[in-house]
């Protein structure tokens, strides 16, 4: 693949593939509950009701070490760069989605970039699609993306500071270009523990790592670069502390958060004996089609007759991304609190490596035969479309939605929903509740003229002087007749 060649063919191919699953998930208005309480934080941070360093998300919350006020849970950036989204479009559901999109772009952009430096003068340079197909292509991001996860903007940043690291480090570099960017490099990890904390400190160690690498440099010259990222993501930290609502803030996320997940006191993954490992478990899960892919294609330049040997340059790349995405991934095995959207910061480097370990052969490959290669990536993309087109005409069953939504017609924004208590730990009907019709839950039923239940505990809730309305999957809506049932809007 000559450079003066552009990979139009590869990129349509890539484009595509990646609309498979993020085009019908941005328009079937079903999102992860973990999104939506994202997205009701930035959109209530956007019409005044609460503010950055008190984000507010209801006036009730299923976990109860979250439940003080205000969403003390995780570090405020995404929930005020979301905000602003939702100042300029208004109170829609097509706010996270277009928030969604951009963290994309941004994200191949980047990877587009690091590629870019890392095969700078050689023909390996225009296979940047190679890295963000095996990105998307790995099942965690595949889901993750369109669900408005803290994790992918934190990508974001991780990606960004690595990417001002090797522009430091070019050799055409200057001096005084070197400390610009490494100290955009640590303001960018600034960012990233402002969007979710200690996580995105992982590009700390980028340069170190890329040094071992490249350079026989001295211990003191690998330190230098270090003591300016720190320096750069410390500084604007420590100036939030002497503002009282930030130092307020961080003291209770820290207390409630990062300490809890260390001692075993949040939400745990298992109970097993192996919790610790259960990210490798979802990391395995991810990639194991990438690994099948890499040995197969190995076979096959095999029997092509390509047998070259992964040049020295290409295999200090791929120790690159496989120490840096090790960074971000092990120090997360301390704690038993893991979910598999945990792993995205980490996975544009996981998805490098395993660029880096085809890119060679696969473009052998394509030399043997251009236009066949050409004819199968248009094919490739006619077939992600198809599958595309597929999927918009299939609706996924939402039943929490779709009764949400159903409860609009009778209950007035800002009321407070009642759930009777088999439905209390439930949290897509915290999520759904307010992100649609800015509704609270409460216990107290005896209280609210509006309770909802299920078939388990409707003929407990169920009392003289209430109506009862029908919901999808066995649940149902109790309305005290006193209040009247409100006409659809």
């Amino acid at each position: 693949m000559k450079n003066e060649n552009f990979p139009w063919i590869q990129w349509i191919f890539t484009l595509s593939f990646i609309l498979i699953t993020f085009l019908p998930r941005s328009l079937d208005d079903t999102m992860f509950m973990d999104g939506l309480v994202y997205a009701s934080i930035a959109r209530n941070m956007a019409i005044g009701k609460g503010s950055f360093f008190q984000p507010y998300f209801a006036d009730s919350f299923w976990l109860p070490y979250d439940n003080d006020g205000y969403f003390y849970g995780h570090p405020p950036l995404q929930f005020g760069l979301e905000s602003v989204l939702f100042r300029v479009f208004g109170d829609t559901p097509f706010v996270e989605n277009i928030y969604n999109l951009l963290v994309l772009i941004a994200t191949i952009v980047l990877l587009v970039a690091i590629w870019k430096r890392f095969f700078k003068e050689s023909s390996l340079q225009g296979m940047s699609w190679l890295p963000v197909l095996c990105w998307y292509s790995m099942l965690i991001v595949w889901y993750g993306m369109p669900n408005n996860f803290l994790d992918s903007t934190m990508a974001v940043f991780c990606l960004l500071s690595c990417y001002f690291q090797l522009c430091a480090f070019e050799s055409s570099t200057t001096n005084k270009q070197r400390i610009v960017f490494l100290l955009l490099a640590g303001f960018s990890i600034f960012l990233s523990v402002m969007t979710k904390g200690p996580v995105g400190l992982y590009p700390l160690a980028f340069s170190g790592i890329y040094l071992l690498f490249y350079r026989k440099s001295k211990f003191i010259e690998t330190v230098l670069p270090t003591i300016l990222l720190v320096s750069a993501f410390a500084f604007p930290l420590l100036l939030l502390f002497f503002y009282e609502p930030a130092r307020f803030f961080f003291s209770k996320y820290f207390e409630g958060q990062v300490v809890n997940a260390l001692l075993q006191k949040r939400e745990k993954v298992s109970e097993e004996s192996g919790a610790h490992l259960y990210l490798l478990k979802e990391l395995f899960r991810s990639v194991w089609p990438h690994i099948t892919a890499t040995i197969a294609l190995y076979l096959i330049a095999w029997f092509a007759g390509i047998k070259t040997q992964l040049a020295q340059k290409t295999t200090r790349i791929a120790l690159v991304c496989f120490m840096v995405a090790a960074s971000g991934i092990l120090p997360m095995l301390v704690s038993v609190k893991q979910y598999h959207h945990y792993l995205l910061p980490a996975m544009p480097f996981v998805a490098l490596l395993f660029a880096v370990l085809i890119s060679e052969r696969l473009k052998a490959l394509y030399e043997l035969n251009p236009r066949l290669s050409r004819v199968a990536a248009l094919l490739a993309a006619c077939c992600c479309w198809v599958i595309t087109f597929q999927k918009l005409n299939y609706r996924k069953e939402n039943v929490i939605g779709n009764n949400t939504r159903h409860i609009m017609k009778y209950v007035p924004h800002h009321a407070t929903l009642g759930v009777c208590n088999n439905l209390l730990n439930n949290p897509d009907i915290y999520a759904y509740s307010q992100r649609y019709n800015h509704m609270s839950l409460c216990a107290h039923t005896d209280t609210t003229t509006y309770t909802l239940v299920d078939a388990g505990c409707v003929d407990t809730y169920k009392k003289i002087g209430h109506e009862l309305v029908s919901l999808e999957g066995n649940y149902f809506l109790l309305i005290k007749k006193s209040a009247g049932i409100l006409s659809s809007r």
